[in-house]
């Protein structure tokens, strides 16, 4: 057993320890798929806690020996975009469970927040409430490339934002930080595009984000939309191929067993 918790949230070091008896049994459940997602009120705090599902027999052997676990990059992906100021929920902790040497569970617990997914926004778009938040979330991104920060799973779903009436800005925060690379340079141009691309929101929501991206980076607009465009269509049409091999591998493997 492995455990890391946040100095700052020690007191719930108890309830990370039980995780692999508490987490089947309790909590709210949140998202419940390759990975599944819960909620927990504990000891006055309110924590999200996600348990990754076992990898294959081989990624348990590399991440059990030689790779760091999801959770614990999760966590320490965390400290990292904290510190150079982009807001993704407090880190409290990560945990690894063995069996016989080799990785079984793996548990990664956050603050909850209460910021709304991007989804909300790039659904409504054109509505007049849309606009200012993509144009802020836009920008948002600009910081990101320019610190040289590339989140791998770049979609709507894991990017969240909030109105702030005391300052009369958006507010972003990042979630399922566990694919990221930091750089000690900015973004290139194409790495900028080719991190969009992952953007699965609607067409129209799409190039209006980088019309604003090109603005803010004074860009030419009709190179960055053809570049941003062509990069979404490639990722777009990749995607569809690799779903319709697993459908046909699937089916496959239902005529044989048949």
């Amino acid at each position: 057993m492995k455990i890391t918790v946040n100095p700052g949230m020690a007191h719930l070091r108890q309830f990370v320890r039980r995780l692999p008896e508490l987490f089947p049994v309790s909590g709210e459940v949140l998202h419940d798929g390759r990975n599944q997602i819960r909620a927990f009120d504990i000891e006055g705090e309110r924590v999200v806690v996600k348990r990754y599902k076992r990898p294959n027999a081989i990624n348990t052997f590399i991440y059990s020996f030689f790779r760091k676990s999801k959770a614990r990059r999760a966590y320490e992906h965390a400290l990292r975009l904290r510190e150079l100021g982009i807001d993704t929920p407090e880190p409290v902790a990560w945990s690894e469970y063995r069996r016989n040497g080799l990785i079984t569970e793996t548990y990664f617990v956050s603050r909850r927040s209460d910021y709304t997914s991007l989804t909300a926004a790039t659904e409504r778009f054109p509505t007049s409430d849309s606009l200012p938040v993509l144009e802020a979330f836009a920008r948002f991104t600009v910081r990101l490339h320019e610190k040289g920060i590339c989140h791998e799973d770049f979609n709507q779903t894991n990017i969240l934002w909030q109105y702030d009436e005391a300052t009369e800005c958006c507010r972003f925060q990042l979630i399922d930080i566990n694919r990221m690379k930091f750089h000690a340079r900015p973004l290139r141009p194409d790495e900028c595009m080719i991190n969009l691309r992952r953007l699965n929101c609607p067409a129209v929501a799409f190039l209006y984000i980088l019309d604003r991206y090109a603005e803010a980076r004074r860009w030419d607009m009709d190179d960055t939309l053809l570049r941003g465009t062509f990069f979404r269509l490639l990722f777009g049409r990749r995607q569809q191929f690799k779903k319709r091999f697993r459908e046909r591998k699937l089916a496959a493997a239902g005529k044989k067993q048949g």
